[in-house]
């Protein structure tokens, strides 16, 4: 028996045989072409796009779920990148490339940046590139891959899968379980996975290259593990896991209209975070009733690397339409700056506490105006909100309001439909915007706490320090004192007020964040279904208590110790 840790895409446990799949790779000739074909060549590649749009768009047409649908939408916005285009034409016309060397490098050009990229998000965007660009060369050269035939029950085994291979792959339905030596747990698979409930672990370095076709696997995409070969009692414990699993899930649809509600009938809304377009599916999915948070500032960097800034207002507005008649979609204005950087920003000493956000997006008017004109035309859809990050004081939310107002105005002139009733928020993750939280309130419509920010500069401590992490701590007696406060005075101006920081996915916190009175909670959509099972079981009125008794206590230690007793208790009042 031998087992391996990954990276846990999509949750739940699977047995089964593996179907193993490699890919051989589509060999390109690195031919030129004489200068008088250069503009045959281009016609070749304008005709193979024109042709992989159409098809793209009848795809996107016939999709049979949000998933397919985000995705196909994604993929389209690449197909139709003009600047993509114009970089594969230059190598045409100016290195007398074949149009299929031409893509590969272009492409390879793009794949090299993210690969300088930090961000991991980014990084794990490459597969879905590649998706692209073989469906590119296919078209172009005529040459096919093989086509997936899975004809029993499996668990599928592979170096990698494209978007586009798993949803061609014949008897997608007999997959019950899926490892990669490659990918993300934000890859197209990923949350396609997500949405047909198949457990799936990635990032198996190597994986598939060990495995004989037909050998036993368990997939614990529950924790990110793979076993090969496990011994019978291995086998046993997770059947039974499996059906625990499976019984659990059921309970949680029976409950599912009442999931949000405290056991004394308190609402508490729970909301998605999210980063990209594909991601919308994975929230609905999950139960969530809104966006709570989309952090926009991925998809600028993204379109920093392919050289085009308009994509922004198609993914808004498609963010937006995918949402219409499920709930609201809270666009969060560029955070970038700090650990967040795109091309062009200054190397700062200490960044964190630096040129970030609403301080930089102040600085550039044009770009913070476009990306406020591009939310406006998402809000057509009626269901779409605005939040700034990072304010720290009155006269950065009213200079920022000054251009919104701005923004309004030329959209009234042009008879451009928006909504006027588009409510406009702000974060609350600066000590200093917290302590005047009552004069910030009477200015916006709601507050969203961003408490990742708030612990590190309540508590002074960078939480990617790991001299320091150790006091990174949310149960700290400032930051619960500073938390009520906020809440105080948002429900004072009658506004409401959320959390979308890692706090509000965690079981621990729940209690107290319930009792200080937080009316919305955004998380990761994987955390939704856990925490709306757990909601049911609480009283606002015993958090409430539990929140006033240890908003007295010194200590982050005594504090945690008191929540950990109050839900330990909870839990067997409930097996009673």
């Amino acid at each position: 028996m031998t087992e391996i840790n990954g990276i846990s895409s999509s949750p739940g446990y699977s047995i089964g045989r593996a179907f193993v799949y490699r890919h051989d790779k589509l060999v390109i000739l690195h031919e030129h072409i004489p200068e008088l074909s250069v503009n045959d060549e281009i016609e070749r590649l304008d005709g193979c796009f024109s042709s992989l749009i159409s098809e793209y768009r009848e795809y996107l047409e016939h999709a049979t779920g949000d998933s397919e649908r985000a995705l196909y939408s994604v993929e389209l916005l690449m197909l139709d990148d003009v600047e993509y285009r114009k970089s594969i034409k230059k190598l045409i016309s100016e290195k007398l490339y074949s149009a299929p060397w031409a893509v590969e490098e272009a492409t390879e050009e793009i794949i090299r940046v993210i690969s300088t990229v930090e961000d991991e998000y980014l990084k794990e965007r490459i597969i879905d590139i590649r998706d692209i660009e073989y469906v590119i060369l296919e078209t172009l050269t005529g040459k096919r891959r093989e086509h997936i035939v899975v004809r029993d029950k499996r668990v599928l085994v592979a170096d990698y899968i494209l978007t586009s291979e798993l949803l061609g792959l014949e008897g997608l339905e007999n997959i019950e379980g899926i490892v990669l030596d490659n990918g993300g747990k934000t890859s197209h698979v990923s949350i396609i996975a997500k949405s047909k409930k198949i457990p799936s672990v990635v990032g198996v370095a190597g994986f598939s290259s060990t495995l004989e076709e037909g050998e036993l696997v368990i997939v614990d995409g529950e924790h990110g593990i793979v076993i090969k070969n496990p011994t019978d009692s291995v086998i046993r414990e997770y059947e039974r896991k499996k059906k625990e699993r499976e019984k659990l899930l059921k309970g949680l649809d029976r409950r599912s209209e009442k999931l949000s509600y405290t056991s004394d009938g308190r609402r508490v809304t729970l909301d998605a975070n999210i980063e990209w377009l594909e991601d919308v599916n994975d929230a609905i999915s999950s139960g969530a009733e809104n966006i709570g948070l989309f952090r926009t500032e991925f998809i600028a960097i993204k379109n920093d690397i392919f050289n085009s800034r308009d994509k922004k207002d198609e993914i808004y507005m498609e963010t937006a339409r995918l949402m219409s008649g499920r709930g609201s979609v809270v666009f969060r204005t560029l955070d970038i700056g700090g650990d967040k950087k795109t091309e062009g920003m200054i190397e700062e000493d200490n960044p964190i506490l630096g040129w970030r956000a609403v301080r930089y997006m102040l600085a550039h008017k044009a770009e913070f105006m476009a990306q406020m004109r591009a939310i406006l035309l998402a809000s057509r859809y009626r269901n779409v909100k605005m939040m700034f990050p990072m304010i720290s004081g009155v006269e950065e939310l009213e200079e920022t309001l000054s251009l919104l107002s701005d923004v309004k105005n030329e959209l009234r002139r042009k008879r451009i439909d928006f909504d006027e009733n588009m409510k406009v928020g702000t974060m609350i993750e600066v000590p200093s915007a917290a302590m005047i939280s009552d004069i910030l309130a009477r200015k916006v419509d709601f507050f969203s706490i961003g408490t990742n920010d708030l612990i590190q500069y309540t508590i002074a401590v960078d939480r990617g320090n790991d001299k320091t992490n150790y006091l990174y701590e949310p149960l700290h007696p400032g930051v619960l004192r500073l938390i009520k406060l906020v809440v105080d005075n948002a429900h004072d101006a009658g506004i409401e007020v959320g959390i979308c920081g890692q706090m509000a996915s965690e079981i621990l916190y729940l209690p107290i964040l319930i009792g200080l009175g937080l009316d919305e909670l955004s998380m990761s959509p994987a955390s939704i279904p856990v925490l709306r099972g757990v909601i049911p079981s609480l009283s606002y009125g015993d958090c409430s208590r539990l929140v006033n008794e240890v908003l007295s206590e010194s200590s982050h230690i005594e504090i945690e110790r008191k929540v950990k007793e109050f839900l330990d208790e909870r839990k067997t009042r409930n097996k009673k």
